[in-house]
């Protein structure tokens, strides 16, 4: 079986359309923002992480690829992606830390419930936001509790919810991948 950040990668490839603008909201080692850069209809893609170690990691394997002309990278928290993005076509918040990093910086419930409520605002139709949660830390838990119930009242009419998890592993990563499929009716 392959590993959960595989899967959400697997998702992505399927939904990315021609000139699709890409987003990687929690950036880190530059793994998922490199993917990304890489796949042919991307035109753009933005980066985003608080952490000017993990930009910096991020630039170098962009740079590395030949791809750092694709890309816009962000020293600021993702909350803050509504001030750089007028819209997007895929998009992927992989929660926690920073890898092989200090794990006391991780990602907060109440910046991330901010920055993927703007994400969603942001996301265009037939656009993809994919949630990759980690449930095996204290922050981690509660943006799991929290995703799981807010995805839950996501209006089915707009949007479609697909989650992907090993139901026998309580503490095992998972995906929340949010598909809008038209447009919400102003209130």
């Amino acid at each position: 079986m392959k590993k959960i950040v595989e899967m959400a990668h697997q998702l992505i490839e399927e939904h990315v359309g021609e000139h699709s603008i890409a987003v990687d909201f929690t950036m880190g080692q530059g793994n998922d923002l490199l993917f990304l850069a890489e796949l042919p209809d991307v035109k753009i893609v933005h980066g985003f992480d608080i952490q000017e170690e993990a930009v910096k990691m991020s630039e170098e394997k962009l740079k590395t690829a030949g791809l750092l002309e694709k890309a816009k990278l962000h020293l600021v928290g993702h909350e803050h992606c509504d001030a750089f993005l007028d819209g997007y076509d895929i998009g992927i918040f992989n929660f926690g830390y920073l890898p092989h990093g200090d794990e006391t910086i991780t990602t907060m419930l109440d910046t991330s419930k901010l920055a993927v409520a703007k994400a969603l605002k942001l996301l265009h139709k037939h656009g993809l936001l994919v949630l990759v949660v980690y449930p095996g830390h204290e922050q981690g838990q509660k943006e799991s509790a929290y995703f799981n119930s807010w995805c839950e009242e996501l209006d089915g009419h707009c949007f479609n919810v697909l989650q992907m998890r090993m139901v026998n592993r309580k503490q095992a990563p998972y995906i929340l991948a949010i598909q809008r499929i038209r447009e919400e009716k102003k209130k």
